[in-house]
């Protein structure tokens, strides 16, 4: 077996953030993706969390929940308002392993 090479967890949210600002446009609603574009610099955020429930039905494997994180990536919300979710996004921290979905805000 092989040494598994990690991604560390401020590199995974790199990789997330690459990945979401890759798929958004094709992915948000034109109004999300303006509100993104907006306010990403002062109101962004990536939240690494366990996988939430349907992510092993979608992967189609077992997930190791030392490996295995969900990116929600949105807006923090102004004024007490919500956080606005704008991707789930299924990662590994296995830099060999290519395990990536995402779910766009609309789809969850």
């Amino acid at each position: 077996m092989h040494d598994v090479e990690l991604w560390s967890l401020d590199e995974l949210c790199d990789h997330a953030f690459a990945i979401f600002e890759e798929l958004a446009v094709d992915n948000l609603t034109a109004s999300d993706y303006q509100a993104y574009q907006q306010h990403y610099e002062s109101q962004s955020y990536v939240d690494l969390v366990p996988p939430g429930e349907g992510w092993e039905e979608l992967a189609g494997a077992e997930l190791d929940p030392q490996l295995h994180f969900e990116a929600q990536i949105g807006l923090a919300g102004a004024a007490g308002a919500p956080d606005r979710v704008l991707a789930r996004i299924l990662l590994s921290r296995d830099k060999d392993e290519s395990l990536c979905h995402a779910l766009w805000r609309g789809q969850f």
